[in-house]
């Protein structure tokens, strides 16, 4: 086991992609490779299956690099947008945070909404390595808390 040897902040608290989820995508990766190798006298199996595994072996990569998706602090919210992007978002922007539970073919699926203007962020398990609706109840706590923090008087 890696121990993360990064300075923590303890104004901050961070959510991120799970260690095995990465490794399930280098997994799969190297199974799409192993394809390729197998499919090499079918040119349009080969790329198919060199294709995906440059595809999985990419968002692995992104989530080696930047595993954090969402970060929460006394101003607001951080989101990861994409591969490189990360938007801060204060507290005054946020709109909604809710669940969204959907059920189908017989499966549950739920997802954390941080709903902004026109964007809607979303975030599974599989993002933040906790139960959105407990992500869900944290990030409330924290918009409480700076509310409180804010609305109390000055002392000079």
């Amino acid at each position: 086991m890696v121990a993360d040897l990064s300075p923590v902040d303890t104004n901050r608290r961070q959510w991120r992609v799970p260690r095995k989820v990465m490794g399930a995508k280098f997994a799969a990766a190297g199974v799409f490779l192993v394809a390729a190798l197998w499919f090499s006298d079918d040119p349009a199996r080969l790329l198919v299956a060199a294709v995906a595994a440059v595809v999985l072996a990419g968002y692995g990569a992104r989530d080696l690099k930047f595993p954090v998706r969402l970060s929460v602090g006394a101003d607001g919210v951080a989101v990861s947008r994409g591969y490189l992007v990360r938007r801060e978002i204060a507290w005054g922007e946020i709109e909604r945070i809710r669940v969204d539970r959907r059920k189908r073919l017989g499966t549950a699926t739920e997802l954390l909404e941080i709903d902004i203007d026109s964007t809607l962020f979303l975030f599974s398990r599989y993002d933040l390595d906790a139960a959105p609706e407990e992500v869900r109840d944290e990030l409330l706590r924290w918009r409480d808390d700076s509310r409180h923090r804010d609305s109390a008087p000055k002392r000079t």
